[in-house]
This record gives C-alpha cells, sequence and structure tokens, in this order.
C-alpha cells in the first residue's frame, strides 16, 4: 500500500514538473511584466521542482541553507524585493476580481498551491526570500510559550484574521495594498518609505530575533494558503506511523510543528527533524 502509494506520488510529481516547465516557459516569453522579474520567478520555481523530486536526500538537504542564501540575496537584495510574494498574492485577488492585468499573478500563486498540493511546503521552507530572512536572523527562541500545541492553534488564528483582513482590504481598494506598507521591500531597498516603516522593520527584525520565522507563522497569507492545502487528502505532507514520541526530534523543529507525537499543517518541509534519522518519518 505504502509502495503503490509513493509510486503514485513519484508519477504525479513528475507529471507536474513537465507541466510546469512548459508553463513557466511560456510565461518567460510574455512581455506583460518586467522580463527580469519573471524569468527569476521561473528560475525559481524550476528550482522547486528540483528540490522537490531529490529533498529526502542528505546532500540536497545540506544545501538549503545555501539555497535559502542565494533566494535571499538575488531576489531579496538584488532585485529589491520587487518579486515580493506579498504583491502576487495581491493580484491574485485582483485577478479573481475580473482585473485581467494581474494574470501573471494568478498563475504565480497557483503554481505555488499546485508545488505544495505536489512536494509539500517546500515552497517555504526552502526558497521563501522573505521566510530566509527571518531564518538568518533568528538567534534564540527564549519564548517557551509559542512552543505549546494550544500556541500554535493561536497563532494560527491570528493568521487567519490578518488573512480574512488583508482580502477585504484588497477588494475595498481595488489595488495591491501592502507595497507602500511591506516592512520587506524596505529593509531589501535599504530604505524606509513612510512613518509607518519606522515601526513596522525595527518591530519585523527585532521578533525575527526572538522568534522563528514569526511573519510567517502569525501574517503571512501564503503561509496559511500552504496550511490549508495540507488538508487535501493528496496533498504531499510529511506524517508519522509508529511514533515511540522520544521527542527527540522535536529539538530540531524551530517552527514547533511537531506535538505530541503528530506533524501539525505548520511544517514547512524544512527537513532539520530529518537529522534523527528516525524510522517513524514518512516523507
Amino acid at each position: 500500500m505504502l509502495d503503490s502509494r509513493n509510486h503514485y506520488h513519484k508519477i504525479t510529481q513528475w507529471s507536474i514538473t513537465i507541466v510546469l516547465s512548459v508553463l513557466l516557459t511560456t510565461v518567460c516569453l510574455s512581455n506583460t511584466y518586467n522580463t527580469q522579474s519573471i524569468i527569476g520567478l521561473c528560475i525559481a520555481f524550476l528550482l522547486l521542482c528540483v528540490i522537490g523530486l531529490t529533498y529526502k536526500t542528505k546532500a540536497i538537504q545540506q544545501l538549503r541553507p545555501l539555497i535559502l542564501l542565494i533566494s535571499l540575496v538575488y531576489f531579496g537584495f538584488v532585485a529589491g524585493g520587487c518579486n515580493c510574494i506579498l504583491f502576487y498574492f495581491q493580484g491574485f485577488i485582483l485577478f479573481l476580481m475580473g482585473k485581467s492585468f494581474y494574470w501573471i499573478s494568478f498563475l504565480v500563486i497557483l503554481t505555488i498551491i499546485l508545488t505544495s498540493i505536489t512536494f509539500g511546503s517546500i515552497w517555504c521552507g526552502w526558497l521563501c526570500w522573505l521566510g530566509a530572512l527571518q531564518e538568518f536572523l533568528y538567534q534564540s527562541n527564549s519564548l517557551n510559550i509559542l512552543k505549546t500545541k494550544k500556541s500554535q492553534k493561536i497563532l494560527i488564528g491570528v493568521q487567519v484574521f490578518a488573512f480574512v483582513a488583508l482580502i477585504f482590504w484588497v477588494i475595498f481598494s481595488r489595488r495591491p495594498v501592502l507595497c507602500s506598507y511591506d516592512p520587506f521591500t524596505s529593509i531589501f531597498k535599504l530604505k524606509i518609505f513612510n512613518w509607518i516603516g519606522y515601526i513596522t522593520v525595527p518591530l519585523l527584525l527585532l521578533s525575527s530575533l526572538l522568534i522563528y520565522r514569526p511573519f510567517c507563522r502569525m501574517l503571512c497569507p501564503i503561509g496559511l494558503m500552504m496550511y490549508g492545502v495540507k488538508y487535501l487528502p493528496f496533498a504531499k505532507k510529511i506524517e508519522l506511523t509508529n511514533c515511540t514520541r522520544c521527542n527527540k526530534c522535536v529539538k530540531h523543529c524551530k517552527m514547533n510543528a511537531i506535538q505530541e507525537g503528530e506533524i501539525l499543517k505548520t511544517c514547512i518541509m524544512c527537513g532539520e527533524c530529518k537529522k534523527e534519522e528516525c524510522k517513524s518519518f514518512i516523507f
């Protein structure tokens, strides 16, 4: 049963990879958006497919910090955050509202959803430059209250509220409202654009020092979408079987996604828990 399921996943993964390759090549040839930004995204998604097909190996897991660093440097500081995933999410909503100009945003978010169904939340754990910035800033999680299962539910509740609020904000404004207030753009461009930035930028930097990926866990709309994707019965995710609850893997999970012998849907597929090489995991 397990072998047949793995075989099915393998066929699906290769099929999705081929489809995405053709799809993203078509997008690269489009003149609708900035060509450099689109080509960069295409490379990112193709790399995502490669990681999705190989992330079980120790070699690729050892390269994860380097991949995150390259993503942070190129998409963050070199591109100045112009490939902001928050912009694409807002464009996704505007496209659904009938604004056809944002079709690339729709395609980007759809691609992230498809790859997450096929490979798991690899986008969040391996390529997202917003998450990479927070991860490299992180020093020590001294807030033990955030490590409990109850606290994880509270964080999800906050994230749901922020998600709904952003959607309504975009619907009523009929434009990408976050572009002027996004602290990540200010950091990547090394410039604060308004007085709100003087609050949000220090808050983001300070919280990232104390909490592992605070924005990802409390505010990111893409993170919440990845959470929702895992409710699909055919979506790829890490599972546990015959767990002895030795909790050896727990110390490696900075997302606190392993609770009481269960892997929560907040898991970002970083693979850190595999350092214990526990046979209870099913990747």
